[in-house]
């Protein structure tokens, strides 16, 4: 895996990503479509590998505004990346199978209390737009700060989300479904 970049992403990093690409042990970002061209669902995945293919079955943490605009809440769902029509974009993070197998990466003893340390306003303000998106940036410095992801720059790491959504999103209209693409930028 690649180190945290330090400059702009190398087009040739990023490529389509098939199914039989997800490995097990890693964390992916995840961009879901949220009807609008530029706007996604910002998430963390993690796929089980006890079943086949990879990615068809893990772990997703987010957050949701669902009902009431503004209100916010944190959520782990069990989800199938490669079935969900609304992906737009999967991105390796990083390797995290030196926290355990898959019940304990994604249990209550691991990532789970770093995620939940990631503040999350009561009502969103006109000051600051909380979104998924601040939220997964917060939580990748986390992250780094635990030593689960190595990256020095979450504002460069989400200018290259953003860029292979953006290129994704091409793709995804195109074929009105799933598409995504793949970047190696933390480790």
């Amino acid at each position: 895996m690649a180190d945290a970049v330090d400059t702009p992403a190398d087009a040739q990093s990023t490529h389509p990503l098939n199914a039989e690409e997800l490995e097990p042990g890693l964390l992916y970002a995840v961009l879901t479509y949220r009807g609008e061209l530029a706007s996604w669902n910002w998430a963390f995945f993690v796929p089980n590998p006890a079943v086949s293919p990879i990615g068809a079955a893990g772990t997703l943490f987010h957050v949701v505004d669902n009902d009431s605009v503004g209100l916010w809440k944190f959520e782990v769902e069990t989800s199938n990346i490669l079935a969900s029509p609304m992906v737009v974009a999967i991105l390796r993070l990083a390797d995290v199978g030196f926290l355990g197998g898959y019940e304990d990466v994604v249990g209550k003893d691991s990532l789970l209390p770093m995620f939940k340390t990631v503040a999350i306003p009561e009502h969103a303000s006109t000051e600051f737009e909380f979104s998924s998106r601040t939220w997964f940036l917060e939580a990748i410095c986390v992250l780094h700060d635990c030593g689960v992801v190595q990256c020095d720059d979450a504002w460069l790491l989400e200018r290259e989300i953003r860029r292979c959504a953006f290129t994704a999103m091409d793709k995804y209209l195109d074929n009105k479904g799933w598409t995504a693409y793949r970047s190696e930028h933390c480790s």
